[in-house]
C-alpha cells in the first residue's frame, strides 16, 4: 500500500493539499490505496509482452491502413522518456500539464508522465475557444500545455501573454509555424523534444518525484462542460479514480488479460474516456485502439468493423449513428426476402427480451436459433460481434435505442455517474431493464434528498470515489456536498425496494446533448436576447439531440384583460425592424402568415412561418454574434425558428407556480 499524505479534511480546493479517504478498514483491505504510476508500472511488468496501444500514422486515415502497435514494455519506455522531457522543461511538483489535443498515444504518454513527476493533468476540449482555454490554463496553474497542431496553437498564442506561469508550449504534429529548435521562445515540437538526450540528474529527479506521489493527492482535473459561466475544475485523486475502476472491474470477471480491446474516441478531457480507455485498459492488459479525429462525425463505424472491440462505451449519439448505419445496410439490400428476414429476426429477438428478461416472465424460453444467427450477422456488419459488454452513458439513453440493440441481441449496460464520482458508479448488470440505471458498485451509497410523496427527489451519492473538490472554488465545493459527505448530483430520481436507481430528470435546468455535453441554456438565452432586442423569449432546446436549436418569439403587446398575446409589435421590435429597413407594426407582416384577432383558439402547430428575408438575416447575424462568444462548438446554436406568438400563461407555454 502506498503512503498517504497526512490530511485533515475529506475535501480540498488546492493542488498541494491531500484529502482523507472516505473508506472503511475492510474497504481499504479489499482495494489498497495506490497511485496511478504504481498501477501503471505493475500492469506494464505483468503484461509487458502484450500489445498496449494501436494507432495509425496521421497521414493515413483509411480504415484498412496498417496499425502501428506498442507493447506494454514499450508503453512504459515512452512514458518514462516523456517524464524526463517534462522535467527538462522545468515542470514543478503539484503544478499542472494541460493537454489540448484529440486522442492519440502521446496523450497517454504525457498524462502518465506528468503523474510520475508528481504533477497534475488538465485536459482541454479541442472545441474550446481561446478564452475557455485561458480559463483552464490559468485556473490549473499550468506550466506546460501540449497542443495537437497549428490550429490549436493559435489559441494559445492569442492568450499566452496573460499566462506568466506557462513555461512551454509543445506541438505534437506538424507542420509547425516556428523553428523546431525555438526553445528560447518556449515553443517545442514533440519530435525534437523526444530526440534530446537526458542526463542522469533528471533520471534521479524522476525517482525522487515518483516517491513523493501519494494516493490522496490530486491526479486529474476534469473541467466539466456544463454549468453557468466558465467550467469548474473537478479535482480527482489517484485513489478515487483507481477505486472506481477496480470496483467496476470486479463486476467484469469475464475479461481476460491479453484478449481484450477497446477503442478510444471520446475526448480524453472527459472522465468517461479516461475511465474506460486509460485505466480500465491498463488494469486488464487490453489493447487500446485510437480512432481518428473524425470518429464522432461517422468514421467510428468504420473503425468498429476493423477493430471489433471486446468492450465499448458509447454516448447516445454514437448508438444513433450505428442504428442509422444498420438501417442503411438494410435499405441497400436488393433481396426483399433478406430484408424481411432481418426485420423478422429483430422482432423475434426483442420479443424474447421483453417477455422473459425485461418483464421478468418466468418461462424458460430461448430465442429461435435462426433469429440469433441473423442478428449475429447484423452485429458482424456493424463490428459489434466480439463485444463482451457494451456500456452506454454520458446522457440519458432512450428506450428506443435500448430496444433496438436488444433486437440485435445486444444489451446496452447503462452507466450512471459524474465527473465528481470519477465516472460511472451505478450500472444495470442484471437482466435488461428499460427504466432503471441499476445499482451502485463497490461502496457506492445512494439516497434521495427531500423526497416527495412518490419518493422522488435529488439523488445523493457517496463513496470512496468522491471527488476532492472544485479547484480554487471553496464555496462551490461546500455547496456540492451535504454535511454527511454525499455529493449533490443535480439529478431527480428515486430508489426502489431492491436498491435500483431510477433517474427522472434534472433538478436544475440543464441540457444534456446526445453527445454527452452538459449545457446550461439560461446564459445562452440571455446573450441572444441582448443581441436581439426584438426578442421576448429565446428557448434553447437540445436535450438528447446532437446540436442546439433556439425557438424565438418577437416582442408583442399582451392583452391585459385576457392574458393572450396580440399581433401588435412592441416599440423595441418596431425600432429593430426599422434599422433593417422593415417598417411594420404587426407580427404577421414579417412572418407572412394570417394571425387571428384573438389567440384563444389559435393552433400554432398548423402555422407555416415564412420570414421576411431581411428579418431572417438580421436574426441570423444576432445568433452568429452569440456563436462567436460560445465557449465550445457544442454550445453554438445551429438552427433557429421564430414562433407565431409570444409565450404566455394563457396560451400554455408559461406556468404559474
Amino acid at each position: 500500500m502506498s503512503h498517504l499524505k497526512p490530511a485533515t479534511s475529506y475535501t480540498s480546493c488546492c493542488l498541494h493539499e491531500p484529502v482523507k479517504i472516505l473508506a472503511s478498514t475492510d474497504n481499504f483491505a479489499d482495494i489498497k490505496p495506490k497511485t496511478i504510476p504504481q498501477i501503471f508500472q505493475e500492469s506494464c511488468d505483468k503484461y509487458k509482452n502484450y500489445t498496449a496501444l494501436a494507432y495509425k500514422d496521421t497521414s493515413h486515415q483509411h480504415p484498412s491502413y496498417q496499425w502501428t502497435t506498442r507493447s506494454y514494455e514499450e508503453y512504459y519506455s515512452y512514458v518514462e522518456r516523456s517524464a524526463l522531457a517534462l522535467l527538462h522543461l522545468g515542470v514543478t511538483p503539484r503544478s499542472s500539464v494541460a493537454i489540448l489535443s484529440s486522442n492519440c498515444p502521446e496523450w497517454f504518454y504525457i498524462e502518465l508522465a506528468a503523474l510520475r513527476i508528481n504533477a497534475v493533468v488538465a485536459g482541454i476540449y479541442t472545441t474550446n475557444s481561446a478564452e475557455a482555454c485561458f480559463h483552464v490554463l490559468q485556473t490549473s496553474d499550468a506550466e506546460v500545455v501540449v497542443v495537437e497542431d497549428t490550429q490549436q496553437l493559435m489559441k494559445i498564442r492569442a492568450i499566452r501573454s496573460r499566462l506568466p506561469k506557462l513555461k512551454a508550449v509543445i506541438q505534437l504534429f506538424g507542420p509547425y509555424d516556428f523553428q523546431e529548435d525555438a526553445s528560447d521562445k518556449g515553443y517545442y515540437s514533440w519530435p525534437a523534444l523526444m530526440s534530446l538526450e537526458f542526463g542522469q540528474n533528471l533520471k534521479e529527479e524522476l525517482l525522487r518525484r515518483e516517491l513523493d506521489v501519494a494516493p490522496n493527492l490530486c491526479a486529474l482535473l476534469i473541467f466539466t462542460s456544463g454549468t453557468v459561466g466558465m467550467p469548474k475544475g473537478v479535482m480527482i485523486s489517484h485513489d478515487a479514480v483507481l477505486y472506481a475502476v477496480h470496483a467496476l472491474n470486479k463486476n467484469l470477471p469475464f475479461l481476460e488479460p491479453g484478449r481484450e480491446s477497446c477503442i478510444t474516441y471520446l475526448p480524453l478531457s472527459h472522465i468517461a474516456s479516461q475511465f474506460f480507455d486509460i485505466f480500465l485498459g491498463m488494469l486488464n492488459g487490453a489493447v487500446v485502439y485510437f480512432a481518428d479525429r473524425n470518429a464522432m462525425k461517422g468514421t467510428l463505424c468504420d473503425t468498429l468493423k476493423v477493430v471489433r472491440p471486446t468492450w465499448f462505451f458509447g454516448v447516445p449519439r454514437i448508438f444513433e449513428k450505428l442504428i442509422e448505419r444498420q438501417r442503411k445496410i438494410e435499405a441497400n439490400l436488393e433481396d426483399e426476402g433478406q430484408r424481411k428476414a432481418f426485420k423478422g429476426a429483430r422482432r423475434s429477438m426483442l420479443k424474447y427480451y421483453v417477455d422473459q428478461n425485461i418483464e421478468g416472465n418466468p418461462r424458460t424460453i430461448s430465442p429461435p436459433c435462426w433469429a440469433s444467427e441473423v442478428c449475429h450477422g447484423q452485429k458482424i456488419a456493424l463490428g459489434l460481434n466480439a463485444l463482451k459488454i457494451c456500456f452506454a452513458g454520458g446522457a440519458p439513453v432512450s428506450d428506443d435505442i435500448k430496444r433496438y440493440f436488444l433486437s440485435l441481441d445486444l444489451r446496452l449496460v447503462e452507466a450512471f455517474g459524474m465527473s465528481e464520482t470519477c465516472g460511472g458508479v451505478c450500472y444495470d448488470f442484471q437482466r435488461p431493464n428499460l427504466h432503471t440505471s441499476g445499482q451502485g458498485i463497490g461502496d457506492a451509497e445512494f439516497k434521495i434528498d427531500n423526497p416527495d410523496g412518490e419518493g422522488e427527489g435529488e439523488i445523493l451519492i457517496r463513496g470512496r470515489f468522491n471527488f476532492m473538490g472544485y479547484l480554487k472554488e471553496p464555496q462551490k465545493t461546500k455547496e456540492a456536498f451535504t454535511e454527511d459527505g454525499y455529493i449533490r448530483s443535480g439529478d431527480r430520481g428515486h430508489l426502489d425496494a431492491a436498491g435500483n436507481l431510477y433517474i427522472n430528470g434534472r433538478i436544475k435546468e440543464v441540457i444534456i446533448t446526445s453527445g454527452g455535453e452538459n449545457i446550461s441554456p439560461i446564459p445562452i438565452e440571455d446573450i441572444i436576447k441582448k443581441e436581439l432586442p426584438c426578442i421576448s423569449n429565446a428557448m434553447v432546446i437540445g436535450d438528447n439531440r446532437k446540436y442546439l436549436t433556439v425557438l424565438l418569439t418577437m416582442k408583442t403587446y399582451i392583452n391585459p384583460d385576457t392574458g393572450y398575446p396580440t399581433n401588435i409589435l412592441l416599440p423595441e421590435a418596431i425600432l429593430w425592424l426599422a434599422n433593417l429597413g422593415v417598417h411594420c407594426k404587426k407580427l404577421d407582416d414579417i412572418l407572412n402568415i394570417q394571425l387571428p384577432e384573438s389567440f384563444e383558439n389559435f393552433q400554432p402547430n398548423g402555422a407555416e412561418v415564412r420570414l421576411d428575408s431581411r428579418v431572417f438575416h438580421g436574426l441570423t447575424d444576432g445568433i452568429n454574434r452569440y456563436n462567436e462568444r460560445a465557449l465550445s462548438n457544442a454550445q453554438k446554436i445551429q438552427y433557429f425558428q421564430v414562433l407565431p406568438h409570444d409565450f404566455t400563461i394563457a396560451t400554455g407555454e408559461l406556468v404559474l407556480f
